[in-house]
């Protein structure tokens, strides 16, 4: 089956490979499967994505629902929800938050009064496009070290390991 909420991969791998705690591990034992790689480099991938956003005051998962406004603007709460992966009670509390730190703006539908859109405004855009620069030094960081041709090594490989996993 195809994961239609895929849109990063560190999510994705972290989604499924968190089976790799049920391991038990032995005292000063320390276990490198490719599982538990993958969910440790998610944890602190995702730890310090949130120590960069929060300095900038943008949080958890409000970098991708800015892309998906700049993606197209004006789109529903539930559409949102879909597209990012998360329940419809946690996307009205995410636009409560964002709207009220002038990110987006909520505009009630003038032909369905129950529905409203969600647009991007200047200071939204401007935050993702910090958020864009903040993702770029994270990935140079996540690959420090290594040559170019190691990281196009790795990238192939986990486009294939991806791959396997649709």
């Amino acid at each position: 089956m195809k994961d239609s909420c895929a849109h990063d991969l560190s999510k994705l791998l972290c989604r499924l490979c968190n089976f790799s705690y049920l391991y038990p591990v032995k005292e000063n034992q320390h276990y490198t499967g490719i599982g538990f790689l993958f969910v440790e480099i998610c944890k602190r991938r995702r730890n310090k994505k949130n120590e960069m956003l929060s300095a900038v005051n943008i949080y958890e998962g409000q970098d991708f629902l800015l892309y998906r406004l700049w993606q197209r603007d004006g789109q529903s709460m539930s559409e949102l929800a879909e597209k990012i992966c998360i329940q419809q009670a946690t996307m009205s509390n995410m636009i409560r938050r964002m709207e009220a730190n002038g990110l987006i703006k909520k505009v009630t539908d003038p032909e369905d009064k129950r529905s409203s859109h969600i647009y991007l405004t200047a200071k939204g855009r401007a935050a993702l496009e910090l958020a864009g620069k903040i993702g770029g030094e994270l990935d140079d960081a996540t690959v420090k070290g290594l040559s170019v041709t190691e990281r196009k090594t790795l990238d192939e490989l986990l486009q294939k390991v991806m791959k396997n996993l649709e």
